[in-house]
């Protein structure tokens, strides 16, 4: 059983903005597919299941914070019995890819992500894939406001898109669809060079 969790933050006023784009795309797997997420106190998930090409398998995102997202992808990857290095792909956000570029890898560091460095802590390892959506660079940086100075960069991620951007969102979203199906159906090398070689 494979299992993809979208990272974002729960919340109305998130729903929008850069830092949910891996929410955003496990949503819009399940409204393609019309099926619906059922909340799980439990797992502090909401979760639901999807056939392609015959196999089944679990979307999911987090019903925490973004800096506790470990809390429920720990807990969902127990109770499936999930094998994080194989079976487990994080899909999330990355400030250092451009708009519309996606990177998947087999493991890595968090980055300064807060959601992957919390799925880190709880699993205990960094060897899980992982699929990062560029939310695009942040722009007008000066030497006083480095990218990772804490302000200008939340104040960023939890920004909406761009008006423009937003327009080329449902095509995002699709390429990230494709991109999730490759990982789920081809070995990740193959899933990885297609995934990579991709551009919006």
């Amino acid at each position: 059983m494979k299992l993809i969790v979208g990272l974002g933050n729960p919340g109305d006023e998130y729903a929008r903005t850069r830092h949910n784009i891996g929410r955003r795309l496990v949503e819009f797997i399940a409204a393609t597919e019309k099926v619906k997420f059922a909340f799980k106190k439990f797992q502090k998930a909401a979760l639901a299941s999807v056939s392609w090409n015959g196999e089944m398998f679990h979307l999911a995102h987090p019903l925490t914070y973004m800096n506790l997202s470990g809390e429920a992808v720990a807990a969902l990857v127990r109770y499936w019995k999930i094998a994080a290095s194989k079976d487990l792909l994080i899909v999330v956000d990355d400030i250092a890819l451009p708009f519309g570029k996606f990177r998947l890898r087999g493991e890595g560091s968090s980055g300064g992500h807060h959601g992957l460095a919390s799925i880190e802590e709880y699993l205990g390892c960094r060897e899980y894939p992982r699929l990062r959506i560029g939310i695009g660079p942040l722009e007008n940086k000066t030497e006083a406001e480095p990218t990772d100075s804490a302000g200008p960069l939340r104040d960023y991620v939890l920004s909406a898109f761009t008006a423009a951007e937003e327009k080329k969102i449902k095509e995002l979203l699709g390429k990230g669809m494709e991109a999730c199906r490759a990982w789920i159906s081809e070995p990740l090398t193959k899933a990885m060079n297609k995934v990579n070689a991709a551009v919006l």
